[in-house]
This record gives C-alpha cells, structure tokens and sequence, in this order.
C-alpha cells in the first residue's frame, strides 16, 4: 500500500504544479493584455502632442483638405500660441469654401453657377457664420468681381481674395 500511496502524493503534487501554471499563465495574459493598453495610450498621447492626430476620429492629420473643387479648408499652417487672443482662436473657428472667378464665371464646387444661386447657397439663414469665402481671382473681370464681392458685404458675409498668378496669396478681407 506503501506504493498507492506515493503514487498518489505524486499525482497530487502534479495536479497542484498544474493548478499553479494555470494560474501564472492566466496572470501574464492579464499583464500583456494591461502593458498593450498602456502602449497604446502612451501612443495615442504621443501622435496627439506632436500633431499627427486631431482626436476627431480614426483619422491623421486635419479635417477637409484644400481641393481642386473647392471644399474644404485651404492648406495653410495653423500655429496658436498661449498669449494669442480670443479673435485669433475665433479665427482658428473659420470654414473656407472656395468660389474661383475666371473670366465672368462663378465656379463652385467644380460646377458653374450664376452670381443668384452664389448668393443663395452663401446666405446666413443656409450657412453658418463662421464660413468664409475664398475667392480665388483667375483672369477675373473686374465687373464679375465687384458684383460677387458687394453680394457677399450686403450679405454680412466675410470673404477673402486670392490670386493664383502672383504666387502669394495677397488677402483682402471685409464683411463681417
């Protein structure tokens, strides 16, 4: 009987040995799983200080960029410092949308429209207030322009002119 009984204190100390892998096993699981989280955080607090996440989605980098139909924001640097007032933020605020005037025509969004729909489609009750129109000069008469540019001051809107040819952007702001 000397025999059934080591056979089983044997089989007993197996089973411990097998309870307490089971438990080391379970706990280092638990502990990749909570040093991946950590990781992942760390990552996630890393891209969003050196700007590579806007924190608004799955998604790098900034909303709508500049296209060539017109929506979106243009591309331009935005840097805010601590001592930058509250207009300057409200400005950070701002939407773009792009009007191009080329010869006598409007185009927005890629499609030609007349200086009516322009007025209708930039009308404070259909958009926000914080949208400002970019208007891209390409070969504009000067009639075409002065139409789109009191519209949009009768209208309370702000806008802002470029011109491609120059290089630079020479803005001129008014309407608020």
């Amino acid at each position: 009987m000397s025999i059934e009984k080591e056979v089983e204190k044997m089989y007993r100390e197996d089973a411990e040995k097998q309870k307490k892998n089971q438990k080391k096993k379970k706990s280092g699981r638990a502990a990749t799983f909570v040093v991946l989280i950590l990781i992942l955080i760390l990552a996630l607090l890393l891209a969003k200080l050196l700007g590579l996440f806007d924190g608004s989605g799955f998604g790098f980098g900034g909303k709508g960029k500049n296209t060539e139909d017109g929506s979106g924001t243009p591309d331009r640097a935005v840097v805010v410092s601590a001592e930058e007032d509250e207009s300057s933020v409200a400005e950070m605020k701002k939407v773009y949308e792009n009007i191009k005037v080329s010869g006598s025509t409007y185009l927005y969004k890629g499609s030609e429209v007349s200086l009516d729909d322009l007025k209708d489609t930039f009308s404070m009750d259909k958009m926000n207030k914080d949208v400002v129109a970019l208007i891209e000069d390409d070969n504009a008469t000067q009639n075409t322009m002065e139409d789109l540019t009191n519209a949009l001051t009768e209208m309370g809107r702000e806008f802002t002119i470029e011109t491609p040819s120059a290089g630079e952007s020479a803005p001129e702001s008014a309407a608020k």
